[in-house]
């Protein structure tokens, strides 16, 4: 868990919990919510995606924009935990070997390691 956002970065870090449909319906308020973010000092992102039950082609730009805000920026965006269908659209495009992407079964964006790291959920319905 640790290695997904390293110690020294705790205080620039931002886990966005993300749920529902990355869709063109929705995929602009994730890029947006991730913007800000950015903006605010916050340049290392983690995206929790196991609550993503479906990803289309705008939901796989607005990740791509994001990493590359984030690395722009001196930051960086890390996927955990990518719901399967998901996973399948990462691979299908080529971006799994793009997109940092990790599988954590401990993972705990409540764990008191990363009590100073701020945190926001994205709920797309």
């Amino acid at each position: 868990m640790f290695t997904i956002i390293q110690p020294e970065n705790l205080a620039h870090a931002l886990i966005i919990e993300v749920v529902g449909r990355l869709d063109s319906d929705h995929a602009e308020r994730l890029a947006e919510q991730a913007q800000a973010a950015l903006r605010s000092g916050r340049v290392h992102l983690v995206f929790d995606l196991s609550g993503v039950s479906f990803i289309n082609s705008a939901g796989l730009r607005a990740l791509v924009q994001t990493i590359k805000g984030a690395q722009m920026s001196g930051g960086s965006l890390t996927l955990v935990n990518p719901s399967e269908s998901v996973w399948r659209a990462l691979q299908l495009v080529g971006l799994d070997s793009v997109l940092p992407v990790v599988y954590d079964a401990q993972w705990n964006p409540l764990h008191p390691g990363l009590a100073p790291v701020a945190r926001q959920m994205c709920v797309l319905a």
